[in-house]
């Protein structure tokens, strides 16, 4: 029972639509967070695996190389059914008399669980920087870069992202100097690195047909670059040295390096180094006259250093909005605390915080127009939000102050309140009160308080003005120091 064919190919087709079934159950969950979403993709991946190897092993043995399954199912028909279903049922019976209830479908089921298992264990690993794939982690290669010969040692890393994200990968080096070891580490490096974050954080989409035609038009231009190098002479064309003298500098260079030969000299030199070959297999060129190894892997070595360039161009190309997000989140830690930063990541973990290209899911709907939920009717800070509501108490932004003058506006808050009397609407009323806004009506927002204590100020004004006689003094032939009226009444009177 337990090696039947008909068992395995029913616990494969079993296999499969569990995968369905979690497949299903998979897209109809709505992933919150960066981690839920790679996990998610990370099962689907898992999922699509399990199928595919479910599916190879129900076709092998539909293909019944052997023959058996055929015979298996041949027994279910013909002239011997009965006989044969009878002995499949005494055999069934026998299988579960040994093993036990839980023997055959429960191993095909705990088949499809186990299958339905390894579908959900996803083990894709992310660094702290790339935040569960949200941003690219480019701090390695920022070190490899300023270690260049001739690069800037005081590039900083929001700069080295933004010359990524503005400029092509391969014209940040001068192609003289791709050659260079440190150069050629650097390329192959970001390579593999933005080929590996591919394969993490999307893992349902096939890297290679996305860079096919970009690393088709690299070869096309490459092959018209170097078409000229290495071109070959027929040697037996030639009977003279002065032949080969007529073709010039450049042709015979071209000559000597299809053969791997040295190509130094001037024109005779080289012409007769080239004719000395004639009839000459290659393989049996005099070690002599031949270019040094490392001369000759110069070429490979330069191909592959600008395949990895093309490739890096493709890659960063379709990695913009990962790219331009890792650049704007640099940006923006420059300016925070490591607490903020601690909790700007806890958040974009768990989707509190939309990152990345999440956050350009909908070109149609800017988030700044979406209605905000501001059910205690807080005043808006800078950036379009509601402020706090421990600093809207803070303020004491809840008590109303109305002030009569300004045509029974409202104010909330102290401070408004205490600004509101050096602002043009409450120095407008106070002109039309034909008071002046003077630092004594600080705080009167009445008219009638305001009328009342105009008139105050000005009976104190008058009272407190110069009065010639009763301010001006006199001094009689006594010494007595007198007002003016009193002067004036004692001198008409003769008393003085």
């Amino acid at each position: 029972m337990s090696g039947s064919l008909l068992e395995s190919a029913r616990g494969a087709l079993e296999e499969i639509e569990a995968l369905e079934n979690l497949a299903v159950d998979t897209l109809g969950q709505k992933p919150s967070g960066a981690k839920a979403s790679m996990e998610q993709q990370g099962t689907l991946k898992n999922v699509v695996e399990g199928m595919t190897a479910a599916a190879a092993t129900l076709g092998a043995l539909h293909d019944d190389i052997g023959g058996t399954f055929g015979g298996e199912v041949a027994k279910m028909r013909g002239v011997g059914v009965f006989t044969n279903f009878y002995g499949a049922l005494k055999e069934t019976r026998e299988y579960y008399a040994r093993h036990g209830a839980t023997a055959a479908i429960g191993q095909q089921q705990a088949s499809s669980q186990a299958a339905v298992a390894r579908a959900k264990r996803v083990e894709t690993k992310f660094s702290g920087e790339e935040t569960w794939g949200k941003y690219l982690d480019l701090s390695a290669r920022h070190r490899e870069f300023c270690n260049l010969p001739n690069a800037p040692v005081d590039l900083d890393y929001v700069t080295y992202l933004r010359h990524l994200g503005s400029k092509p990968f391969s014209t940040h080096v001068a192609e003289s100097k791709k050659t260079h070891g440190g150069y050629v580490r650097y390329a192959a490096a970001m390579d593999a690195y933005l080929t590996d974050f591919w394969a993490r954080t999307q893992p349902l989409v096939p890297l290679e047909p996305l860079l096919a035609e970009p690393l088709r038009a690299f070869e096309k231009s490459y092959a018209d670059k170097n078409q000229t190098n290495g071109e070959a002479l027929d040697l037996r064309t030639f009977r003279t040295v002065e032949a080969l003298e007529a073709l010039g500098l450049d042709r015979l260079k071209r000559a000597l390096q299809a053969l791997g030969m040295k190509c130094g000299g001037d024109v005779k030199a080289r012409a007769a180094r080239l004719f000395s070959v004639r009839g000459i297999p290659v393989d049996k060129i005099d070690a002599k006259l031949k270019t040094k190894k490392r001369a000759r892997e110069e070429p490979d070595r330069k191909y592959r250093t600008l395949l990895n360039d093309a490739r890096v161009d493709a890659l960063l190309d379709h990695l913009r909005p990962v790219l331009d997000a890792t650049t704007r989140r640099a940006e923006r830690k420059l300016t925070r605390t490591k607490d903020e930063i601690d909790a700007e990541a806890r958040d974009e973990e768990f989707g509190i915080v939309q990152a990345a290209p999440e956050e350009e899911e909908s070109d149609d709907e800017d988030p700044l127009d979406a209605p905000l939920y501001n059910p205690k009717n807080l005043p808006l800070g800078w950036d379009g939000r509601p402020i706090p509501y421990w600093l809207y108490k803070l303020h004491g932004l809840d008590q109303e102050f109305k002030c009569e003058i300004c045509g029974d506006a409202s104010y909330w808050g102290r401070r408004a309140f205490d600004q509101h009397f050096n602002e043009w609407r409450h120095s407008h009323g106070m002109r039309c009160l034909r008071i002046p806004n003077s630092a004594h009506f600080h705080g009167v927002t009445k008219m009638d308080d305001a009328v009342a204590l105009w008139e105050q100020l000005q009976e104190r004004h008058e009272a407190e003005a110069f009065k010639a006689e009763r301010d001006e003094e006199y001094e009689d032939s006594d010494g007595n120091v007198l007002n003016r009226a009193t002067y004036e009444d004692l001198a008409r009177q003769g008393m003085l």
